[in-house]
């Protein structure tokens, strides 16, 4: 399939406003006990992603990262601490006080495999790396460059994304400024595609105009369909155009210009769809793309409720043509989904497959909240 991926992106570069350019590190891991984590230098410097053994919680603190490994019902089992040196460091030698800073970052987890790919900052320079491995021997994994990105960058996040696709991690991340596709263009950023395997640079880069400021990019996986999509303000007001590949049973791509006017705020795979959420105007919006010939369709999403049904949570808008998400197994990237009175400034939330697990930055320090369904109620368990 990423043969098939790699022509097809291409395609839809040409008809969609996007141009084909072109455009290592040891880690260290020290094993610690579980720990509340450490108030982030950035807001979008931590994540939170399902895995087959609960979850993982990505911090990072300056130019550090640190990974808590979660029970499905949410309880820490096991502190990670990863160190990067540059490649020039000898493997031996332990790093020395990093002079970078990581501003966002982002984790995928692929059966026992976890790959987490970030931004770090030194003064005016920027550049997304990332590492991959299993979760229980991420210390034998090999941090890469990914690439080289342009300031200003997005904030708190959008400037990477990461996903699993055909047996391999899959970056979407920022670069450098390019040529635009066409003279009516202006202000175009590169985006890149990056690999994580033997040969892991994988190319046909992106040129999105004048991006979006803040959630940029987006990057998913849903049954044999691959989305990815990116948020342009090169018309004056932000547009997102969502992308979509599929392989089987038939092999087809089109790219759809959805909620215009809004700014994303997160993306969904349920099944083979995908749900795109945004804010527009102060009133939060959907839509969700089924692929196929079938156009995209706008759902609401502005009285949205909680509730369980079998133990598992179901999250719907009250009233007709709404959304409604039936979490019938772990999932990732609910936080752009969930009610008020589930969020968290600037959340991450999954499901787990028996807990609900909302991450977000509570007196500025990383804070972690547990749901679980009581009969018909989807409530808060307190966390040991």
């Amino acid at each position: 399939m990423i043969g098939r991926l790699a022509a097809c992106i291409a395609i839809l570069c040409a008809c969609q406003a996007c141009k084909q350019g072109s455009k290592a590190n040891q880690s260290s891991v020290g094993t610690a006990k579980p720990k509340s984590p450490a108030a982030p230098r950035h807001a979008g410097a931590f994540d939170l992603a399902s895995a087959e053994t609960g979850a993982v919680l990505l911090t990072a603190e300056g130019g550090q990262l640190r990974i808590t490994l979660l029970d499905p019902n949410g309880k820490a089992q096991k502190t990670e601490l990863l160190r990067t040196a540059d490649v020039a460091q000898a493997p031996l030698v332990p790093p020395v006080a990093e002079s970078f800073e990581i501003e966002e970052a982002v984790a995928a987890t692929l059966d026992t495999r976890l790959a987490v790919a970030w931004l770090e900052r030194n003064g005016a320079s920027s550049r997304t790396r990332g590492l991959s491995g299993p979760i229980s021997k991420l210390g034998d994994a090999r941090a890469v460059t990914i690439g080289d990105v342009q300031q200003p960058i997005a904030t708190p996040r959008g400037n990477l994304a990461l996903a699993a696709i055909d047996g391999h991690f899959m970056a979407l991340s920022r670069a450098v400024a390019t040529a635009c596709a066409n003279e009516t263009e202006h202000d175009c950023v590169g985006y890149s595609f990056f690999r994580f395997d033997s040969d892991p640079h994988f190319g046909l880069p992106l040129a999105v105009p004048a991006p979006c400021a803040q959630n940029a990019v987006s990057f998913a996986v849903s049954g044999a369909r691959f989305y990815y999509g990116v948020c342009s303000n090169g018309s004056g007001s932000p547009q997102t155009v969502v992308f979509t590949i599929q392989n089987e049973p038939a092999y087809y791509a089109r790219a759809d210009r959805v909620l215009q006017g809004c700014l994303p705020t997160g993306a969904v795979a349920m099944g083979d769809e995908l749900v795109v959420a945004a804010d527009c105007a102060g009133t939060r919006r959907a839509v969700r793309l089924r692929g196929g010939d079938q156009a995209p369709e706008e759902l609401r999403m502005d009285r949205l409720d909680a509730e369980c049904e079998s133990g598992k949570p179901r999250i719907r808008q009250l009233g007709s043509a709404g959304l409604d998400l039936r979490l019938n197994r772990r999932q990732d990237r609910l936080e752009a989904f969930l009610p008020a009175s589930y969020r968290l400034p600037q959340a991450r939330a999954v499901w787990t497959g028996q807990t609900l697990l909302v991450a977000g930055l509570v007196d500025a320090k990383v804070t972690l909240k547990a749901y679980r369904c009581d009969s018909t109620l989807l409530r808060e368990v307190a966390l040991e």
